[in-house]
């Protein structure tokens, strides 16, 4: 208390205004499996990031309403969500997100970014609602308001640039979709997004391999929240579990886990040429045991403080 009159007193003689306190900004791996495979200690793929009155949810993976309900953030609090792509660990929530606003009558507008395709998968969304919604199934049908009625897509391009409140937010196509067939045409975009305010910058990867695009997008960030897989112990799982596949078919799927997600030696390299101040790793698809030796991996490139997020961590 007498911190505080002296701080006024002073602000006082000098004729000054006191300085209002700093909003906090804050981000929250509501989920951090890798998918699309079920983790009784894992939530699929979502993140919160909070900053003043502005809650945006960031990728909306199954069960995203139930992690911000642990959160403590209200679906009315929710009035946008950036979908980094538009693989179904990443958008399996979205069905719920939506529904159980108009099923709770919440008139306030709600915006869903992400990248091409995003309007039809919203617009397929709001079909299914409006199909469980018809006759005597559900009074929610003769209430006013339709289902999409206050939803809105926005669509983006890469390098795309756009304000949520005081939350300056940039998106930059990563190389999540480079080995797939099609991956190289101009609507089929993965994002890493970057969030500016108050003086601090968050960088989210989503899914992406090694990625100038993201390392640059990442420079000088407070925080740096990147995806994480070691192609080799997640090939030998999945061919364990299918050890008759194709030969095609595996050389895909190896493809896949070496070129399109970043090894433990990879995030290091991005986060110290980035010189982020904080590591923070999600979509994570390594047993408890590989943790340390990751931890290893990254520590021959960046320096800098590591944390393997667990869900509902707050950053």
């Amino acid at each position: 208390m007498r911190t505080s009159l002296a701080i006024a007193l002073l602000v006082s003689v000098l004729g000054g205004v006191a300085p209002a306190a700093a909003q906090e900004a804050s981000f929250v791996t509501l989920g951090t499996n890798s998918g699309p495979i079920p983790n009784p200690k894992r939530a699929e793929p979502a993140n919160l990031l909070r900053f003043g009155d502005q809650d945006i949810l960031i990728d909306a993976g199954d069960g995203a309403a139930w992690q911000l309900a642990k959160a403590g953030v209200p679906l009315k609090n929710l009035h946008a969500i950036l979908i980094s792509h538009l693989h179904f660990d990443h958008t399996g929530g979205l069905f719920a997100l939506i529904s159980q606003r108009y099923q709770m009558l919440e008139p306030s507008p709600f915006t869903v970014y992400g990248p091409p395709g995003t309007k039809a998968l919203v617009d397929g969304i709001v079909a299914t609602i409006t199909a469980s919604s018809k006759g005597g199934n559900n009074m929610r049908a003769f209430m006013p308001g339709a289902a999409g009625g206050n939803v809105t897509v926005v669509e983006l391009a890469d390098g795309a640039s756009f304000d949520l409140g005081a939350v300056k937010v940039r998106a930059v196509r990563n190389t999540h979709f480079v080995a797939t067939p099609g991956g190289d045409t101009p609507d089929a975009l993965s994002f890493a997004y970057r969030f500016d305010m108050g003086g601090k910058a968050i960088v989210y990867t989503g899914d992406t391999g090694a990625s100038d695009a993201v390392t640059a997008l990442a420079k000088g960030a407070d925080l740096l929240v990147s995806e994480i897989m070691d192609p080799d112990i997640a090939l030998a799982k999945v061919f364990a579990g299918t050890p008759n596949a194709p030969q095609q078919i595996k050389d895909m799927i190896a493809e896949h886990f070496r070129r399109e997600h970043v090894s433990p030696l990879e995030a290091g390299l991005m986060a110290s040429r980035a010189g982020v101040k904080q590591l923070v790793l999600t979509h994570n698809a390594l047993p408890d045991d590989a943790i340390e030796g990751a931890r290893a991996s990254i520590a021959k490139n960046y320096k800098g403080p590591v944390t393997f997020a667990q869900d509902l961590d707050k950053f």
